[in-house]
């Protein structure tokens, strides 16, 4: 009975834990390019092994933290040579003030009042050596589909197009992308996979999350019932306890 209650109760932990996964989501829904956490899907199937010892507790266990659906969202169109997006799978590489390099899906750009190119989280794009992009007066800018930035300087004849520098992208293949406790999608290491230059870039177009609310409310409800259905096995648990003591008392 011990370990049936503490496995229960740590499962209930483990919904708990979910409860704020789906909120998270739910929170996030109008972010662009926001990647959808994922929560425990079989909470309470892994357990600490406990062989060749006295322990008579087994406690369920979250194997699945920091993991993250890397689906693409809906590209939606929107005229503003600002706003960029990825063609299927890959990454934009981004540096958020005080904290590591990292990766992001969002691209809706504008250039800050220090001339670096931002996205609406305020994280600094990198370019292919992982340098912050920086971008002087203009009267045009076009992005190409492999990430090369060019500008229309003030001053300069019209048509002429400069090249600033290149976006640093890369597809993530082979590295096992991980959300961190900032929020933030890196390689296990907590390092960059290398700008392989692999993804294609849609200028005039962003793109939104990937969060399915009608999935995440049905999550929710199974959640619920999971809830609901651990609470009654800890009762059980407790009554069957109370009868097999009952068994154990001495008569008078």
């Amino acid at each position: 009975m011990d370990k049936l209650i503490y496995t229960a109760f740590n499962t209930l932990n483990n919904i708990y834990d979910n409860r704020s996964v789906r909120a998270q989501n739910m929170a996030n829904i109008n972010v662009p390019g926001y990647r959808r956490d994922l929560g425990t899907k079989s909470v309470g199937s892994a357990f600490l092994a406990a062989e060749n010892t006295f322990q008579a507790r087994a406690l369920a266990i979250r194997d699945d933290s920091n993991i993250f659906e890397s689906d693409p969202g809906t590209l939606s169109q929107t005229g503003n040579d600002m706003d960029i997006a990825l063609r299927g799978d890959g990454y934009f590489m981004v540096k958020s003030p005080g904290v590591e390099p990292s990766l992001t899906r969002r691209g809706d750009l504008n250039v800050n009042n220090d001339g670096f190119l931002v996205n609406g989280s305020s994280q600094v794009f990198l370019d292919k050596n992982l340098t912050p992009i920086q971008i002087g007066a203009y009267r045009a800018i076009k992005i190409a589909d492999n990430g090369d930035i060019f500008v229309e300087p003030l001053g300069s004849e019209p048509g002429t197009k400069e090249l600033v520098t290149t976006l640093g992208m890369t597809s993530g293949a082979g590295e096992n992308l991980k959300k961190f406790a900032d929020g933030q999608i890196r390689a296990e290491n907590g390092g960059l996979p290398l700008a392989d230059q692999v993804p294609t870039i849609v200028q005039k177009h962003v793109e939104l999350s990937n969060v399915n609310i009608t999935e995440e409310l049905v999550n929710t409800i199974e959640d619920q019932r999971a809830y609901e259905v651990n609470i009654k096995l800890i009762t059980s648990a407790s009554e069957a306890d109370e009868a097999g003591a009952s068994l154990m008392r001495l008569p008078g």
